[in-house]
């Protein structure tokens, strides 16, 4: 003969406490409502502690977890109280993925333009340099040419004397 479902046992010892746990949350004031329902510091609803206010053995505990009119009552009552379903780590595991991979290529990104901001500052300090380099000579040539022209100015007027050995 085969054994009773526990399901319609477990499903009676759910449904009154989720009905408590929901009194409880609408006898709260509007604006700050807190969930009365166990809940991981990221706003999950936590079936575990649901099983043990339930006091369901560690064997029964997957049956919230794996029975859709369990899951299923579970979930209502956890997003009336803004709290995130069973099963949203899977989906979440998904778009954490997305955001990981969109944080990875950011970070890339940040680091290539710091790269290139730190080789753009070396070529213009490079720049800076041989201006400055450049400005010295152009200085120099054209103080050459002014002492050029004195003397071409003093070849002119018979004033340079030449002295050779």
């Amino acid at each position: 003969m085969p054994r009773p479902s526990v399901i319609p046992g477990i499903k009676a010892r759910l449904e009154e406490y989720l009905d408590q746990k929901e009194a409880e949350y609408l006898a709260q004031d509007d604006l700050n409502r807190q969930p009365t329902l166990p809940c991981t510091p990221d706003g999950k609803i936590n079936v575990r502690a649901v099983a043990t206010a339930i006091d369901l053995t560690v064997n029964q505990e997957k049956y919230l977890f794996e029975r859709k009119e369990l899951t299923d009552l579970i979930n209502c009552i956890a997003e009336g109280q803004e709290l995130l379903s069973i099963g949203s780590r899977l989906h979440q595991s998904a778009s954490d993925k997305a955001i990981k991979a969109r944080l990875t290529m950011q970070a890339k990104s940040a680091q290539e333009d710091s790269q290139a901001a730190v080789e753009a500052v070396s070529t213009q300090q490079e720049l800076l340099s041989r201006i400055a380099q450049l400005s010295t000579e152009l200085e120099e040539t054209k103080a050459e040419n002014v002492r050029l022209r004195a003397q071409l100015d003093a070849v002119r007027e018979g004033l340079w004397v030449s002295i050779e050995s």
